[in-house]
């Protein structure tokens, strides 16, 4: 009691944010305020595909193309642990299982999905269904099956996670690990190939997947250095930091004519080679607030877990899940009334054709969630018949064991 009496003014005045947010982190091994900046980000992505899903989650202040992806690798970086140094080809095989293998299995059921459409019509699948596209175009593109497209931010990813592993070994034989230093020749990395870009836009086939991999590089530091150096300094009043926040990205709006770029292409860097990682870092910056402030509040909601739980899932399907709403206004359009301006030529012809009765955007929130919640059911049922065929598989070479 005695030494809660003398605690300071300035202790006192701390922002209880930072504190309640360790705790919950402390929680079961769950950081919930990343979960739900997880969610938070998947929700922007998804919503940039189809008219922003028909509500705006501050993008006129925060364009959604200046920072959605940064997020996304800002996250992965967070989690990057030390120990994982110990055991490299551990780590990488472990990636390689987590993000390459299913992102390949789902590339050659979408190539079957695309070769099917094609034969009644449809051309928006650009890609042959051949060896080269089911197998090297997924890390050189990725978009040729275009019903998946979004499974080709997978693959700059996993390069930046075996390049970030591998030099960080090699700091460390030469005494030099040391995350400024990391931090520094990350950004000097990233900003050399923006410009490289810049000179050079729409670099294609393996130059693409090593531009993409350099711009990311720089994000995935910005984790791994707020989670090892600013983290514990993390707690400025709300107001100042909202402040500041706000105050910085006024002056990038003022000043900049367009600050969204275009990562998948490698284009758009309108701003020149060190605004896209100022935005990067003022998206993250607003949107970790947020997800810090909002944490003690939505932190046990299943919703919310449900939506973290299953980025990867959502960030690969939600494009189809976008076709399956079109295939139904089209079905409601053949048999009611209803929906007669659905246009089957732009449908066939186009993936990004979004369709809207009457033009209204409000509608793309059923796009929205159905991106969401359609690729959360597609993870959950592939995931327990991949038990369920493991289970099985275990069982049946037990059983054989004990035969002989």
């Amino acid at each position: 009691m005695g030494k809660n009496k003398t605690r300071s003014k300035s202790a006192l005045k701390q922002n209880s944010v930072t504190a309640e947010n360790k705790r919950l982190s402390d929680d079961g091994n769950i950081n919930f305020t990343f979960k739900i900046l997880s969610a938070i980000g998947i929700i922007i992505i998804v919503s940039g595909h189809c008219y922003n899903g028909g509500v705006s989650l501050m993008y006129d202040w925060f364009p959604k193309y200046s920072y959605n992806l940064a997020l996304f690798v800002f996250i992965s970086g967070y989690f990057y642990k030390e120990k994982h140094e110990e055991h490299i080809f551990k780590y990488i095989w472990g990636r390689t299982k987590r993000l390459l293998i299913p992102a390949y299995l789902w590339n050659i059921v979408y190539g079957i999905i695309a070769f099917a459409l094609t034969q009644v019509g449809y051309t928006i699948a650009q890609g042959k269904f051949d060896l080269y596209n089911l197998f090297v175009m997924p890390f050189i593109d990725g978009e040729s099956f275009a019903y998946n497209l979004g499974s080709w931010f997978v693959y700059p990813l996993f390069c930046v996670y075996v390049f970030n592993i591998l030099f960080r070994k090699l700091l460390k034989k030469v005494h030099r690990g040391n995350e400024y230093v990391i931090l520094a020749v990350y950004l000097a990395i990233g900003i050399f190939g923006v410009q490289y870009c810049i000179w050079n836009p729409a670099p294609k086939g393996a130059l693409l997947l090593l531009f993409r991999s350099m711009f990311f590089l720089p994000c995935f530091e910005f984790g791994r250095f707020y989670h090892e150096k600013l983290e514990k300094h993390d707690n400025l009043n709300s107001v100042a930091y909202f402040a500041i926040v706000l105050g910085v990205q006024l002056l990038l709006l003022t000043f900049c004519e367009n600050l969204e770029y275009t990562p998948s292409k490698c284009v758009k860097f309108d701003n020149g080679c060190v605004i896209p990682y100022v935005t990067a870092i003022t998206g993250i910056a607003f949107w970790l607030r947020v997800a810090k402030l909002i944490t003690p509040i939505i932190k046990n909601k299943k919703l919310v877990r449900m939506i973290s739980d299953n980025t990867y899932s959502i960030m690969i399907h939600h494009i189809f899940a976008f076709m399956i709403v079109k295939w139904a206004f089209r079905g409601l359009s053949v048999i009611t009334p209803l929906f007669k301006d659905f246009d089957i030529l732009k449908l066939k012809s186009t993936i990004w054709y979004i369709y809207r009765p009457n033009g209204l955007n409000f509608y793309c929130i059923i796009y929205l969630a159905a991106g969401i919640f359609i690729p959360i059911l597609i993870g959950t049922v592939t995931h327990r018949i991949f038990e369920f065929m493991k289970e099985h598989t275990l069982k049946s070479m037990q059983k054989n064991k004990s035969d002989r």
